[in-house]
């Protein structure tokens, strides 16, 4: 279905953005301890697990659309960037699971090491944009060939 390759791009950055903002209102609230960025922090990163399973859906069928005319360092790039995304929501899911729970029960050992594996993860999610980057603008990975415009030259205008 292609409208959902189309999707996969803006689905990625919503992802990225939620998950992110997630976990930094995470480490305010274990900062600050203010319950406005418990609840913050709680929502933001729960629909960024929703955005990370939405955004895996949507790459898996953008992959299909483009896997067979990639090769070389591009195709590395794509099966890479697949593994990971593939890994990326369960992820996020086994720290969704986690922090659901601190939501009715706080437990700070299990607050920290929410935040070191959120952070940790963080970096995953920044390396596998990285590749989904690399893939796009330095190998035209899924980008469509435009027609060149007319122009005199071309047209034999004088």
């Amino acid at each position: 279905m292609e409208i959902l390759t189309q999707l996969h791009p803006p689905v990625v950055h919503f992802a990225i953005a939620l998950t992110i903002t997630g976990i930094l209102f995470e480490v305010l609230y274990f900062i600050f301890r203010l319950k406005s960025l418990k609840h913050a922090g709680f929502w933001t990163f729960m629909f960024g697990v929703i955005a990370v399973w939405v955004a895996m859906l949507t790459g898996d069928q953008a992959a299909e659309l483009v896997e067979d005319n990639v090769y070389g360092t591009a195709k590395e790039l794509l099966e890479n960037h697949e593994e990971i995304g593939e890994i990326l929501p369960w992820i996020f899911t086994v720290l969704g699971g986690m922090r659901l729970f601190m939501f009715f029960r706080e437990i700070k050992f299990l607050r920290l090491i929410f935040l070191v594996l959120g952070l940790l993860s963080i970096g995953l999610v920044g390396y596998q944009g990285n590749l989904g980057g690399k893939m796009v603008y330095e190998y035209g990975v899924g980008v469509k060939v435009q027609k060149p415009v007319p122009t005199k030259k071309t047209m034999n205008i004088p």
